[in-house]
């Protein structure tokens, strides 16, 4: 059996690309999407001393607001008993994509009666979707379809020979084998991996609505997996078939991913895929993690992106030249004393040191230095567009806050779109659905 796993794995590994179609939204029975759009669960668990029901459609609480943002928890609702079932109604729901999951005597479950699933970090939940609005562009509708591939692409990262990542390509890609499209960089936040924006995100039912309205280009839509230490998503890292995504990932904010971005990605989509190879026909977005790589990976090739989105960006890893310095200083420190102590060689407290100092020592902190020279020569090159968005209850917001500060001073012109909302998917889908018809408009 370990044997027959092996080569399984062995082949999925070495298999370059596969082909998915967009994800099924099923017709489930539950909940029940009232005309009014209320809506209302039923639970059968006729054992259970009480049952809560949690969900993106409920209102935070205990909302605390600080100079950095705003925080609070997810508010739950309890169910009520009728006589085997557990049932609530929501208020009136305005048209989005909600999630949900229900908790039988302090124990999560999922709904069995709705096969509508997505994976947010490490959780599943249940999901519904409330027409007549926002929530159009993200439903599969009668419009031609692009094709989503799981493509493996040569690392030079953190040795691993190969990495993943997911990629859209607009319907008409294969009908027209001459011609060559605009790419937008796509990136995920920490706890994310390459599946994210293509699951919670929406990304490839965004794109065919709105390329078939003639609301964006058609477009190849590149979404990476920016965590370093895996090489794929959670079940599709054959090095770590076992592994559960974290949304606590320091050792993607160290510089690695940004370091090469350019020479991995960039250059593998470019030899691979029909793609315009200049800086006019290149994007890059990102959400949180995401966009802290969007800011440095642009910033530190000025020559390369003409549009750049920051949605609800962590604009800073509190990395400075100082910081920078003592680090590398520090880590190569650590390597010398080692070295000079034999009962450490190729131990396993050698192995952890070489770890930890690893993050620091291989020069790829200096992606984050010099950030006031490099974004002077970054808006010296006058990009068309440099998009920030955050909503006013993101605990990110006094961060962007900062960051515009910075751009002000210097004058650089960028466009901003404040929302209402937090850190959260039902925001950045709406920044994907605003920024799209503003790339390549001009081409």
């Amino acid at each position: 059996m370990k044997i027959k796993t092996f080569f399984i794995l062995s082949f999925l590994f070495l298999v370059k690309t596969s082909m998915f179609g967009q994800a099924k939204d099923y017709d489930s029975p539950n909940p029940i999407i009232n005309s009014d759009n209320t809506v209302t669960f039923k639970f059968s668990a006729p054992n259970a001393e009480e049952v809560i029901i949690k969900g993106s459609f409920l209102e935070k609480t205990f909302k605390i607001r600080t100079k950095a943002g705003t925080f609070g928890k997810t508010q739950k609702a309890k169910m009520t008993k009728q006589g085997n079932v557990w049932t609530y109604t929501t208020a009136p729901l305005e048209s989005e994509i909600y999630t949900y999951y229900y908790v039988v005597d302090d124990v999560d479950k999922t709904d069995p009666k709705n096969k509508n699933l997505v994976r947010d970090v490490d959780k599943y939940l249940n999901y519904f979707i409330i027409k007549g609005g926002i929530a159009d562009n993200y439903i599969t509708q009668n419009v031609p379809h692009g094709k989503i591939s799981k493509v493996w692409y040569p690392s030079t990262m953190n040795d691993m020979p190969k990495r993943r990542m997911t990629v859209y390509t607009p319907a008409e890609y294969d009908k027209n084998p001459n011609k060559q499209y605009p790419v937008l960089y796509l990136l995920h936040g920490s706890g994310g991996d390459e599946n994210s924006w293509e699951e919670a995100g929406r990304a490839a039912q965004i794109l065919d609505n709105m390329i078939a309205q003639g609301k964006a280009v058609p477009m190849v839509v590149v979404m990476p997996n920016g965590i370093v230490n895996l090489a794929a998503a959670p079940g599709a890292d054959p090095n770590n078939p076992d592994v559960k995504a974290s949304a606590m990932n320091p050792g993607s904010m160290m510089g690695k991913f940004e370091s090469t971005f350019v020479t991995d990605i960039v250059s593998y989509v470019e030899t691979n895929y029909r793609v315009v190879k200049d800086k006019s026909h290149r994007a890059i977005a990102g959400l949180s993690l995401g966009g802290l790589h969007t800011i440095h990976i642009s910033a530190n090739n000025p020559d390369m992106f003409d549009y750049v989105g920051l949605f609800s960006a962590q604009t800073t890893n509190t990395m400075n030249d100082n910081k920078i310095s003592t680090l590398s200083s520090l880590a190569e420190g650590v390597d010398g004393l080692v070295s000079q102590i034999p009962f450490l060689s190729g131990s396993k407290a050698e192995k952890k040191i070489q770890k930890f100092t690893g993050q620091f020592s291989d020069g790829n902190l200096e992606i984050y230095g010099k950030i006031d020279e490099k974004l002077k020569k970054q808006f010296s090159a006058n990009p068309k567009l440099y998009y920030i968005a955050v909503g006013t209850d993101d605990f990110v917001k006094k961060l962007n806050d900062d960051f515009r500060a910075k751009l002000d001073a210097s004058g650089y012109k960028y466009f901003y779109n404040e929302t209402d909302g937090g850190h959260s998917w039902e925001n950045w889908r709406k920044y994907l659905v605003d920024i799209l018809p503003r790339l390549f408009n001009n081409q």
